[in-house]
């Protein structure tokens, strides 16, 4: 059952908008807010870079050696399994698998969904209206803060970058309204990396408890978050209108698989969830429910190979920024899946991206990308994915493009 063969500027301001930005058109550097800028850039610069650093997962597992870790009833259900619907909010045994991974959550308490991001947008449809007003704390997953501006009013909170990302509840607190309805979050953040302390965590629980606000925190990068001993409980383990929102794309490296849930203590809200991921998907395909038990049951063989991978990568692009201060402002890793150092260079970090790609085929975000119309976000930062095996050549392709740089 061994895996080792398949290892292939300035002070963010909180700014309450209620109308998109206009859209400034084709330049996929810059993100706006009518379109997906992080998929608008993938796609015009993927076909040209060929060493990746601009993914967020782990290394991916194949097929045959996730089979491999899959016990006795695993087995039979993969061999009898028919492809006819499924049960919608997914299959009582994977249900009971994910709600074990909580306190005192029972499979019922969980609803499976096609990916993480299909939860986030059923979530958010399923509680918010056009009357409503939500808190969003970014950066934050675009499509994320789409759903919700297209719903409702809503503030954002920004994390500030001067302050190791960290989140402030006295001015989260001054954005809402007597019509709030909730705080959507993701920590551990993309791209910062940021993650909350308990006493944060705690704070912000009773403020949204003292206003009977829901907190739907995105959790995907809880297994590549650094300190697994240190991380703080999944919000719906500490707060009862608490709903975490996970899968298995990022620290599991199944992407493929395409399957996330959302845990919530409230069976009613569950059923109004489950309404509106009826408008989008039916159910999950059987054989993609038995391959995430399996890898549910294998977690620690899975994680801890990713989390290894990231180690090493994160060792390597440490040296790499050390040689170059003027440069970068020194990585400290704080998730494994990736690392947003600040970029210093005259041409900015949108520009160098750009160039690297173009020169050297090695694909990195800018975090431009992470455009909000709710707050400023800082443009001189960089994303670089280190969850990938091949994160490992393009460092080293990376290296090499630094050192031609400071000759010229």
């Amino acid at each position: 059952m061994a895996l080792e063969d398949d290892a292939g500027p300035g002070l963010w301001a909180g700014t309450r908008t209620e109308e998109a930005v206009p859209d400034t058109g084709q330049d996929y550097g810059i993100a706006t807010s009518r379109t997906f800028a992080l998929a608008a850039y993938l796609d015009r610069w993927s076909g040209c870079a060929h060493h990746a650093l601009a993914a967020s997962d782990s290394e991916p597992l194949t097929l045959t050696a996730l089979l491999r870790l899959a016990g006795p009833e695993d087995r039979l259900r993969w061999r009898e399994a028919d492809l006819g619907y499924a049960e919608p909010r997914g299959a009582s045994w994977l249900r009971a698998t994910v709600a074990a991974r909580y306190h005192r959550l029972e499979a019922d308490d969980a609803l499976v969904s096609a990916g993480a991001q299909e939860a986030v947008t059923c979530v958010l449809s399923a509680l918010l209206g056009p009357a409503d007003h939500a808190v969003v704390v970014v950066p934050i997953y675009q499509p994320s803060e789409l759903v919700v501006t297209r719903l409702c009013a809503a503030d954002g909170i920004a994390l500030h970058p001067d302050r190791h990302w960290k989140l402030d509840l006295n001015r989260l607190a001054a954005a809402i309204r007597p019509n709030t309805r909730l705080v959507l979050m993701n920590f551990p953040n993309s791209p910062t990396g940021a993650a909350l302390d308990l006493t944060t965590l705690d704070g912000l629980i009773e403020l949204c408890r003292r206003h009977g606000l829901w907190l739907v925190n995105d959790e995907v990068y809880r297994q590549t978050d650094l300190d697994q001993e240190r991380a703080v409980p999944p919000v719906v383990d500490l707060y009862e209108r608490g709903i975490s929102i996970n899968g298995l794309s990022k620290g599991f490296g199944l992407p493929g698989l395409r399957v996330g849930w959302a845990a919530c203590r409230d069976r009613v809200l569950l059923d109004r969830i489950l309404a509106a991921k009826n408008l989008l998907s039916s159910c999950l395909a059987v054989p993609s429910q038995i391959l995430a038990h399996v890898a549910l049951r294998a977690e620690p063989r899975l994680t801890g190979r990713a989390r290894g991978i990231g180690h090493s990568n994160h060792r390597r692009l440490r040296r790499l920024l050390d040689r170059y201060p003027d440069l970068f402002d020194p990585d400290e890793p704080t998730n494994l899946a990736f690392a947003c150092p600040r970029f210093r260079g005259r041409e900015g970090a949108t520009t160098f991206a750009r160039t690297l790609a173009s020169e050297d085929g090695v694909l990195v975000l800018p975090s431009t990308l992470w455009h909000s119309a709710l707050a400023s976000i800082p443009t001189d930062r960089l994303r670089l994915g280190l969850g990938r095996v091949g994160s490992s050549a393009a460092l080293g392709i990376l290296a090499d493009h630094l050192l031609r740089r400071a000759g010229r």
